[in-house]
């Protein structure tokens, strides 16, 4: 019955204002409809006012006009015969002072019958042109009784404005039939059309009865219409009410006419419908508007008011509801819920208390003591307890909740941690919230784990290390034990993660962990840093930075000797070593991050001796580090500012002709004068900078070899130019090769050149491909410093080579340890039959040039031949050896 009452009184409200708005739209509909018929009714008369003025105006212009060409006659004295009635000058001064009596009238002329002019009102006189329209002339002179004809608007030739003609025939006393044409302008009679017309949009027509227009405004200077529309006659006939189409635009509208004095020519004045209605749109706008506002207003009211019924209807069903949304709200927590009393008696709790607590459930009841359910509770959490233990449980946990300053945990038997949060509510109650925490707990310690730990490995990342590291740092100092920083770095690790595969990679970093962490006491640090960099770090050693780095060198070498075991990889056997780079802490104050490194620095020291091994840091170390940046960085100004030059060390045939020449770099520094390529080299290679620099000195030399294919004297020269790994194993080295030599064309066979051994044999195949390529077009190869390293014969013949250079560690010894001696004839034969060529280096002395042009050598290069010189100064040896020669 109660919802009953307030839909009823909804349905009253909304019926009165649907009332009051259906006939507020009525009485709008009304007025709006006697206002529009007003406002057409007052056009209608406006429009037929204008109509009467305009045929009355029309009609005396033209009459004047008129009656001008009807006295021609008189004023020319035609009573003589045609041809006698006067001189033309004076009949043209006669009819010029006529014309300028009627402003309408812009210029009259006396034809014969076959157009052609006899006097005119122009300076022209009777020599006036005439282009009158076609047939206008056979129009005039038609009518037995002389009468007023037009023609339609035409452009005139003299003055390029819109006219038309009215002429009249007149005859002469010999009985000659004559025309009189007066040319009246078309803006006069618009003029005069509408004189005094202040109608928007209003259209204005002259046209004769079947339609045809003669004048229109708005302009219609070519005679036609905008719209077709019908003749006037059946407009006339048919017409009454504004839905007639204009006559120019053919817009529904209202259309009147009246007919001149003149036979068959009628003046329409036509105005739109939707001109008419103009200033009436706005005035039905208006009451629109009012009525729409006053209907809103009535709407709103009635909404107001059912609102008002609503919210009064909603406020006693919130009331009621109130209650159960409460108990919702508070079964839907997922944390315990219990609501106490200010004298701490239950009045309330949700069933995830029950959840939390099933052993309280048979005990909860509404005004149960708070004490009662912790009694229950320490019997459940501690069933073995005395009496006296329980009580003084129940009382420290009462004691707690007086102070509570915050939340506190409570560890329950299955091993669930819950969250307890207690709020006093402002009646001296309590509210206690009971969350189980234990899933986040779990979720921070993996993300603490994630954080913190390596998850391929398990073990501390740079993070945690870091952490640890600066601790340890701060401990050392004050306990004066000190302590190590290892830096370990997988040697060729690389190379087996590119040929096995990630998986296998990943694998062998597992295994390698956990010989490390086997390795080292339990109070140690085994951390990876990424990769396979790994970062070991030793506590508590001695306090003598000696004693410290015996102890140290001996875990590394633990280490070492650990890593050294075959690996078991998916069946597969392998074996890996290691670069160790250690640092003490402890003596100095030093960041984490700077020991680190430190302890890098000394690593890679290892590297480059070729690893397996272990290297403490030095101060001197880090200054030559530091040396070797600003070296870098001088590098590549001198590659900006053209500092480097090249020198060319000549080499000779057994018959001491020179027959080419090593191209060696050479720096012009600027302070430090002439570097050697001993000095800059090693840092060039270890960056890109000696790509960049390759890339140069192969530029230069090809440009060199192009400069002698001009000059007679150097033309047969050979050039060799040394080839870095780095620069061989870039992606774009053979194109850029090919597009250096190309200006050399059919002379690329000039240009050697020379790879090391360990650079071919590092990767044969991609060796031997990238050789062919080159071969193709003409480019020699030579093996620099041959014997030095681990050639293979079967490799050896698969390489597109030309030449071998023996190395000079072994021409130094020549003729002084035999095994050196053994090793130069070996390669000389061996490279007899590979049919390649051979030259040796580092000839300093006769004695080596003997030995070696006895075992078979072919070509000579050496301090005793010649040293590396500019190429200037290679000219004038080349120069002077040449006309000894011819002497």
């Amino acid at each position: 019955m109660k919802a009953v009452q307030p839909l009823r009184i909804r349905s009253i409200v909304w019926g009165v204002a649907a009332f009051f708005v259906c006939a507020l739209a009525v009485a709008a509909s009304a007025l709006i409809e006697t206002t529009r018929n007003i406002a057409l009714s007052e056009s209608e008369t406006q429009l037929a006012r204008y109509v009467s003025g305009a045929e009355a105006a029309l009609n005396r212009a033209f009459l004047s006009v008129d009656v001008l060409l009807a006295s021609s006659d008189v004023l020319l004295d035609f009573a003589g015969d045609a041809m006698d009635w006067g001189r033309p000058d004076t009949a043209s001064a006669v009819l010029q002072r006529t014309a300028r009596q009627n402003l309408a009238v812009r210029m009259v002329a006396l034809l014969d019958a076959q157009g052609h002019v006899l006097a005119s009102s122009t300076p022209r006189a009777a020599a006036l042109e005439l282009h009158l329209p076609d047939g206008f002339i056979e129009k005039a002179l038609a009518p037995a009784v002389s009468e007023l004809v037009f023609s339609g608007p035409v452009r005139s030739f003299a003055s390029s404005e819109n006219v038309v003609y009215m002429g009249r025939h007149l005859r002469a006393a010999s009985g000659a039939r004559l025309v009189a044409v007066a040319e009246v302008s078309v803006s006069m009679l618009a003029s005069v059309l509408t004189q005094g017309a202040q109608i928007p949009q209003l259209e204005v027509a002259l046209e004769t009865g079947s339609g045809a227009l003669l004048l229109a405004v708005p302009d219609a200077a070519d005679g036609t219409r905008r719209q077709p529309v019908a003749p006037l006659r059946e407009v006339l006939r048919e017409s009454g009410g504004w839905d007639t189409p204009t006559r120019l635009r053919a817009l529904p509208g209202r259309v009147l006419a009246r007919s001149i004095i003149y036979d068959d020519l009628w003046i329409s004045a036509s105005l739109p419908r939707q001109a008419a209605l103009a200033g009436w749109r706005n005035e039905a706008i208006a009451v629109a508007s009012v009525s729409a506002v006053f209907a809103l207003l009535l709407l709103l009211a009635g909404a107001l008011f059912t609102r008002y019924v609503q919210r009064m209807t909603d406020a006693r069903q919130a009331l009621a509801q109130s209650k159960i949304q409460l108990d919702q709200a508070l079964e839907s927590m997922i944390s315990g819920f219990v609501l106490l009393d200010n004298q701490h008696r239950v009045q309330h709790w949700n069933q995830r208390f029950d959840e939390i607590f099933p052993w309280i459930a048979g005990v909860m009841a509404p005004q149960l003591p708070f004490r009662k359910i912790l009694e229950a509770t320490v019997a459940h959490h501690l069933p073995q307890a005395t009496a006296s233990e329980r009580a003084a449980w129940v009382e420290r946990r009462l004691l707690a909740q007086q102070n509570s300053d915050g939340p506190h945990e409570q560890q329950l038997p299955n091993g669930r941690t819950l969250q307890i949060m207690e709020h006093r509510t402002p009646d001296g109650g309590m509210v206690i919230t009971y969350s189980d925490v234990t899933d986040m707990r779990r979720a921070r310690a993996e993300i603490e784990t994630l954080a913190f730990y390596d998850p391929l490995t398990g073990l501390p990342n740079r993070r945690l290390l870091l952490d640890r590291l600066g601790q340890a740092t701060e401990r050392a100092q004050r306990s004066s034990q000190l302590g190590a920083l290892l830096f370990l770095d997988l040697d060729h690790f690389k190379t087996l993660n590119d040929t096995r595969g990630h998986e296998i990679g990943d694998e062998l970093l597992l295994q390698v962990a956990q010989r490390l962490s086997a390795s080292v006491r339990s109070a140690d640090t085994v951390a990876r840093l990424g990769g396979d960099e790994f970062v070991i770090m030793l506590c508590d050693l001695s306090s003598g930075a000696v004693e410290a780095a015996a102890q140290a060198q001996r875990v590394a070498e633990k280490l070492l000797r650990a890593l050294e075991q075959p690996y078991s990889l998916q069946g597969h056997k392998h074996q890996i070593t290691g670069s160790v780079g250690a640092t003490l802490f402890g003596e100095v104050a030093c960041s984490a991050a700077e020991l680190l490194r430190q302890a890098d620095i000394a690593m890679y020291q290892v590297k480059a001796r070729r690893g397996n091994g272990l290297c403490f840091f030095d101060p001197q170390m880090q200054t030559a580090i530091s040396d070797r940046a600003q070296l870098e960085v001088d590098l590549k100004n001198a590659l900006r500012q053209s500092e480097l030059v090249l020198y060319y060390q000549p080499q000779f045939a057994q018959d001491s002709t020179m027959v080419g020449a090593e191209a060696l770099l050479r720096w012009q520094h600027p302070e430090r004068g002439l570097v050697p390529p001993g000095a800059f080299i090693a840092a060039a290679e270890e960056s890109d900078l000696i790509v960049h620099i390759g890339t140069w000195v192969l530029q230069t030399a090809c440009a060199q070899l192009l400069l002698w294919q001009s000059d007679p004297l150097c033309e047969r020269l050979q050039l060799s130019v040394n080839v870095s790994a780095r620069q061989f194993r870039h992606p774009g080295f053979v194109d850029l090769v090919l597009e250096t030599v190309a200006c050399l064309g059919s002379r690329a066979h000039l240009l050697t050149l020379e790879l090391t051994e360990s650079l071919v044999l590092d990767n044969v195949e991609e060796a031997v491909a990238r050789m062919h390529q080159l071969r193709a077009r003409g480019i020699r190869f030579s093996v620099d410093d041959f014997g030095t390293g681990y050639s293979s014969l079967a490799y050896l013949t698969k390489l597109p080579l030309h030449q071998l250079k023996i190395d000079q560690s072994f021409v130094r010894n020549l003729g002084v340890r035999p095994t050196d001696d053994v090793i130069v004839q070996t390669i000389i034969g061996m490279a007899g039959n590979l049919e390649l060529e051979v030259i040796a280096e580092g000839v300093e002395t006769s004695e080596q040039r003997a030995l070696l042009l006895e075992y078979g050598c072919g070509y000579f290069q050496g301090y005793l031949l010649a040293r590396p010189m500019p190429v200037e100064a290679l000219y004038a040896l080349l120069a002077q050896r040449t006309g000894g020669i011819e002497a």
